[in-house]
């Protein structure tokens, strides 16, 4: 086996793994969004959801190649 096509089977696998690590981090953040909510703390909600929506769209741009679009 060639060393450079394990090496971008590495590299695939780790942009896949982080990818999946933070649509599932993106995940808690948005709940813990919805939970400020019932607490009626606006402003952390807010802060929580844009946070969760940005760390969803980063993992979803690093799990777009392998996904396709």
């Amino acid at each position: 086996m060639h060393p450079g096509y394990l090496l971008a089977c590495m590299g695939r696998a780790a942009r896949d793994g982080s990818g999946l690590v933070l649509v599932v981090g993106s995940m808690g953040l948005l709940y813990a969004g919805i939970a400020q909510l019932r607490m009626h703390d606006y402003l952390a909600s807010m802060l929580l959801l844009g946070t969760g929506l940005s760390v969803l769209r980063a993992g979803v741009e690093l799990l777009r190649p392998t996904l396709g679009e």
